[in-house]
């Protein structure tokens, strides 16, 4: 297990280094308001995506050891498109985004649907290390698009991230395709169809979706607020300090992924509700460490690095840190509730953080901006982790002291490096 963690941390480590770079590109060559059009593309796609993976998402992990592929893959694909029909149709009668963007939106939003549903395949075949390759293919040509878009073709708005996505992202679609083919019977059959898997599907992907949705509403909401209320300028700065500081739950999340696997695929859940309580003892002291490191980098370094737009960055973001330590808590927990099937306690935490994010958003941004944005998210992040952690607690029969990294734990990990295992 460690060496698929190690694995998934050094592909998601990779991942947020080429996205950094992409946004550095743009920050220095566009500056912070192309950055902002840019960061609510992203966002507006992204909400598209989760509603494809209704079907065609992470809940398939749980799902393929318990159900014929096919009956699950296959509704998945035209599910998307559905989505993706739908979205158009929403978006060009809404003010949401640009008009002029929704087209591109809608065919990066399918061609990444499909994607996640091939890497979710793998996942689910326990095939980790060809499911992080996926997650990288489309970041490389996506750089390197955004190069030529700048320097070559000599576009220097949206469009240079539009295009760049969009021929990236349709590459990867296609070899993401031949990697999965070996699992996957791709050809219509008699028995293609069955109400019963496709009802279950529904019903996990629904409740799944649902965890995501109020996840990322927890999330990026505030995004949206930000631009509203005080323009692309601001969020384009804010959104890459949030980019270095989630670069941090790449910990968390690389963790989550091998455990959420191993928990689907597990019949010891007693078993399975340590580990994940000993490899978020971990996750926390090297997300606090991590931390720590980025805020002895100095304001001067930002604007160095991207612009003197983006002297306020460090500024911007420095309410920001307790939460995104905080939130480590939920993220890495969240892989035995979702490996489990069961989805009620994270729906309450991620609920009671979204309702907290709408009223602090709505009291703070106004008046403070970015700072206040960053307050916003830290105080929804915390009560997202103090809801959540009563219930894993009741749900697994742990004790608040468990949570206390003590001797014993210190002896698990010297194991667990010599085991090569967690």
């Amino acid at each position: 297990m460690q060496k698929l963690i190690l694995n998934t941390v050094i592909a998601r480590a990779l991942s947020t280094a080429l996205n950094f770079l992409i946004a550095l590109l743009i920050a220095r060559h566009s500056g912070p308001a192309v950055k902002g059009e840019v960061t609510l593309i992203i966002t507006t796609t992204w909400f598209l995506i989760f509603l494809s993976n209704i079907l065609g998402g992470q809940v398939l992990v749980y799902l393929i050891p318990r159900n014929k592929l096919e009956l699950l893959v296959l509704p998945a694909y035209f599910w998307s498109v559905l989505i993706a029909v739908a979205g158009f149709v929403f978006l060009k009668l809404t003010n949401i985004i640009h008009a002029y963007h929704v087209p591109s939106i809608v065919l990066l939003s399918f061609f990444s649907a499909v994607i996640s549903i091939h890497q979710t395949v793998l996942l689910g075949r326990k095939q980790i290390s060809h499911s992080n390759i996926i997650q990288l293919i489309p970041l490389l040509l996506q750089l390197a698009g955004v190069l030529f878009c700048f320097y070559f073709m000599h576009i220097s708005d949206a469009y240079a991230y539009i295009y760049a996505s969009l021929v990236a992202y349709a590459i990867t679609m296609v070899i993401s395709f031949f990697l999965v083919k070996k699992h996957v019977r791709f050809r219509v059959s008699e028995d293609f169809f069955s109400a019963k898997e496709l009802k279950s599907s529904f019903r996990f992907g629904l409740l799944f979706q649902l965890v995501e949705i109020l996840q990322l509403l927890n999330l990026r909401y505030y995004f949206y607020q930000l631009s509203l209320q005080q323009g692309s300028k601001y969020l384009g700065i804010f959104s890459i300090g949030i980019s270095i500081l989630e670069s941090v739950w790449i910990i968390p999340r690389s963790i989550a992924t091998v455990h959420y696997v191993n928990t689907a695929n597990s019949a010891d859940l007693k078993r399975e509700a340590e580990r994940a309580l000993r490899l978020f003892k971990i996750s926390f002291a090297l997300c606090t460490a991590a931390l720590f490191v980025i805020w002895l980098v100095p304001s001067q370094a930002y604007a160095f690095i991207f612009g003197p737009g983006f002297s306020d960055v460090k500024h911007s973001i420095r309410f920001l840190f307790p939460g995104i330590l905080v939130y480590s808590f939920p993220l890495v927990i969240s892989s035995f509730y979702l490996g489990t099937g069961k989805y009620k306690s994270l729906i309450i935490s991620n609920l009671a953080g979204f309702s907290s994010l709408l009223i602090f958003s709505w009291l703070l941004i106004p008046r403070y901006v970015m700072s206040g944005a960053g307050l916003a998210a830290t105080l929804s992040f915390t009560v997202s982790a103090i809801v959540l952690l009563p219930l894993f607690l009741k749900d697994t029969g742990f004790r608040y002291a468990d949570l206390l990294i003590n001797q014993n734990d210190w002896q698990l990990f010297k194991q667990a490096l010599k085991r090569q295992s967690f």
